[in-house]
């Protein structure tokens, strides 16, 4: 295990080790050469309030958002739609009780699922947008 195998391409002879990345190696090898042992936050944890895919020109007023407790419009959105849906599921779970409506649920899907439409537009990423509301068929 762990043996090179040198592999000829063009011109270039690179020394390939299937156990350990390229990547891997050059860690290691900074680390044996102590390229990491001097960083400024050495000890301390990792300063995670900047994003690298966050819009500079959005920084500050995320930044306020966040130090005063809030979040950017969409995740607030997010989490009163969340609520409205688990509201609306445990409607439905009790629907069967006498009284309730299944009209009225159906009325409160069709609105909330303008609402989920609205918000997958404005969400940033796809893996963020909500499914809409599906009433179950009647017995």
């Amino acid at each position: 295990m762990g043996e090179r195998h040198p592999q000829v391409r063009g011109t270039l002879k690179i020394t390939v080790d299937k156990w350990e990345s390229l990547a891997d190696r050059k860690i290691r090898e900074a680390m044996e050469a102590g390229a990491f042992d001097n960083l400024p936050s050495k000890g301390k944890p990792i300063p995670l309030d900047t994003n690298p895919y966050e819009d500079p020109s959005m920084w500050m007023a995320h930044h306020l958002l966040r130090v005063n407790g809030f979040a950017p419009a969409w995740i607030e959105e997010s989490k009163e739609l969340d609520l409205a849906c688990e509201r609306w599921h445990d409607d439905v779970r009790n629907a069967r009780s006498p009284g309730r409506s299944l009209d009225e649920l159906r009325r409160r899907a069709a609105e909330l699922n303008r609402r989920i439409l609205t918000y997958n537009l404005k969400s940033p990423a796809s893996h963020l947008h909500k499914r809409p509301l599906v009433l179950p068929e009647a017995d």
